[in-house]
C-alpha cells in the first residue's frame, strides 16, 4: 500500500494541477474576449503553458507535503511555484507570440492561478492530513529512549495523527529505569536489537543517549536500510525559531531568527503593503485628502497634516503622517492626547474616534517607511522612556512600523497611563513578529477594520 501511494500520488497531484491551469486558461479567454475559441498567438501559448506547469511542478517536488509541515507552509510554496511559472511563461511567450497577447487576458489568468492553485495544494494538504489520520500512507517508528525527549516525541504522535507517524513502542537503554505508567516500555536495548524490522521505517533516537550507543544504533539501522532520527536536547525557551547551520565542521544555531528573515516573506509582505497602501492612496485619500482638509481648516488655523518623528525599523527615524486632529499646540511631543482633551477639536475627536486621522500613513507605507501591520510607532521620547524598563523592548523594532497592529486589534491603543499597558503592547508586538504570517497579516487587518466598526474604548 506504502509503495502504491509513493508511486502514484506524484502523478495524481500533478495531474490535478494540469487540469486546473488548463481550465484557467480557457476561462481567461473567456473573461478577455467572450469566447473560448483558440486562435494564434494563444494556441501556441498554450502549447508552451501546458508544457512548463509540469515539469516546474516536478521539478520542484511540490508533491512532496511534509508530515509536519504547516498549511501556510503549503500556501507559500504554491505562491512561490505560481509566481515562477508566471515569469517563465511572461518571457516565453515574448518569444513565441506572433503578436502581443491581451493585458486583460495575462492579467486574469495570474490571479486565477493564484488563487484556485493555491487553494488545490491547500485542498490535497487538508485531505492527505484526514488519510493519514485514518491510517493511509502511515510511517512506523520506535523510539530509543525512555526519557522525557522521547516521551515528548510520544505525545506529539498521538496528540497529532495527521503527521500518519504510528510509534510502535519505547525502548530504554537502562534496563533499571523508573516507570511510567502513562508510557509503555517496549524493553530493553538488546530487545530492540532482536526485533524485526522489516514493518519499521525510521528510528528516533533521544539526545541522552550515550555516544557508543547511538553509533551502534545507527550501524544497526545502516544495516537494515532504515533511517535514523536524533532527537536533540534542546533546554532553553529562546529556540522557538531557530536555523541550524554548518560553518565546515562546526554546527551553529540562530537561536532568534524570525519570519520576515527570510526573503520570500519579506518579498510577499512588501507586496502587500504596496497593493493595499496604493489601493487606499488611490481610491479613498485621493478624495478624502481634501474633504477632511477643509473641515481642519475650516474648524482650525494650521496645516492638514500633523508630522512627528517616529522611531522605525532598526531604529531609524523618520516623519509619521496624520490628519491634524488638535489645535496648534507645543506640548504634541510631550504630552499624551487625554480623554475630553481641550486641544483636540470637534472633528478632530470624529477621526480619531473612527481612526481616520490615520490614513495619511498609506503614504508613509508606499515609501517604504511603514507597513499596513506591525508594530505601532511611537513618540521618540515614549520609546525613550520605555526603552530601559521594558523587557526586550528593542524586539519591536526589527520591523517596520505598522499602520495597525495586533496590540491595536485587540484593543491596546491610544494613551499610555502606566508601565503595565505598554509591556502588554510590546509581549502582543514580539508575539507577532515571531509568529508572522500572510495569514496573520490579513487576519489583523479584519479585526482592526471591525474594531473601528465596532468602536474602541480608548480611541479618543
Amino acid at each position: 500500500m506504502k509503495k502504491r501511494f509513493n508511486k502514484y500520488f506524484p502523478s495524481l497531484f500533478i495531474s490535478g494541477e494540469l487540469l486546473i491551469v488548463a481550465a484557467l486558461y480557457f476561462i481567461s479567454l473567456y473573461i478577455a474576449f467572450g469566447s473560448f475559441n483558440l486562435k494564434q498567438p494563444y494556441t501556441t501559448a498554450l502549447v508552451a503553458y501546458l508544457i512548463i506547469w509540469p515539469i516546474l511542478s516536478y521539478v520542484s517536488r511540490d508533491f512532496k507535503i511534509g508530515r509536519a509541515v504547516s498549511y501556510y507552509n503549503t500556501f507559500k510554496r504554491a505562491f512561490t511555484s505560481v509566481f515562477i511559472f508566471v515569469s517563465l511563461i511572461s518571457l516565453l511567450w515574448l518569444f513565441l507570440a506572433e503578436s502581443a497577447i491581451d493585458r486583460h487576458f495575462i492579467m486574469s489568468l495570474i490571479l486565477l492561478l493564484f488563487v484556485w492553485l493555491t487553494i488545490y495544494r491547500v485542498s490535497v494538504h487538508l485531505v492527505l492530513d484526514r488519510y493519514r489520520t485514518f491510517g493511509g500512507n502511515i510511517r512506523n517508528t520506535v523510539i530509543i529512549g525512555y526519557d522525557r525527549l522521547g516521551f515528548k516525541l510520544y505525545d506529539l504522535l498521538i496528540r497529532k495523527p495527521h503527521y500518519g507517524i504510528r510509534c510502535k513502542g519505547i525502548f530504554s537503554i537502562d534496563s533499571n529505569v523508573p516507570l511510567n505508567e502513562n508510557y509503555p516500555i517496549n524493553g530493553t536495548l538488546s530487545d530492540f536489537f532482536r526485533l524485526d524490522l522489516s514493518e519499521l521505517d525510521s528510528i528516533y533516537i533521544s539526545d541522552r543517549v550515550d555516544k557508543v550507543t547511538k553509533d551502534q544504533l545507527v550501524q544497526f539501522a545502516d544495516g537494515h536500510a532504515k533511517r535514523v532520527k536524533l532527537l536533540p536536547e534542546i533546554k532553553t525557551d529562546l529556540l522557538k525559531t531557530f536555523v541550524l547551520r554548518r560553518y565546515d565542521s562546526v554546527a551553529v544555531i540562530d537561536i532568534n531568527n524570525l519570519p520576515l528573515d527570510g526573503l520570500l516573506n519579506r518579498v510577499i509582505k512588501r507586496s502587500f503593503d504596496l497593493v493595499f497602501a496604493l489601493m487606499i492612496v488611490v481610491f479613498v485619500l485621493s478624495w478624502m485628502c481634501p474633504l477632511v482638509g477643509l473641515m481642519i481648516r475650516l474648524e482650525s488655523r494650521g496645516p492638514i497634516f500633523f508630522k512627528q518623528y517616529r522611531e522605525g525599523k532598526n531604529g531609524s527615524r523618520f516623519v509619521c503622517l496624520k490628519f491634524r486632529t488638535m489645535i496648534q499646540n507645543e506640548d504634541s511631543d510631550t504630552m499624551w492626547a487625554a480623554r475630553n482633551d481641550p486641544r483636540t477639536t470637534k472633528f478632530g475627536s470624529f477621526l480619531r474616534r473612527t481612526s481616520l486621522d490615520e490614513f495619511p500613513q498609506f503614504l508613509n507605507v508606499l515609501i517604504g517607511q511603514m507597513s499596513v501591520v506591525g508594530p505601532r510607532p511611537h513618540p521618540i521620547l515614549l520609546n525613550d522612556t520605555y526603552k530601559s524598563r521594558v523587557e526586550k523592548f528593542a524586539k519591536r523594532h526589527e520591523s517596520r512600523p505598522g499602520v495597525t497592529g495586533l496590540a491595536q486589534a485587540m484593543g491596546y491603543r491610544g494613551e499610555i497611563s502606566d508601565f503595565y499597558q505598554m509591556n502588554s503592547r510590546v509581549k502582543l508586538d514580539r508575539f507577532y513578529l515571531q509568529n508572522w504570517s500572510f495569514l496573520l497579516d490579513i487576519k489583523i487587518v479584519f479585526l482592526t477594520i471591525f474594531g473601528i466598526i465596532k468602536g474602541q474604548e480608548k480611541a479618543y
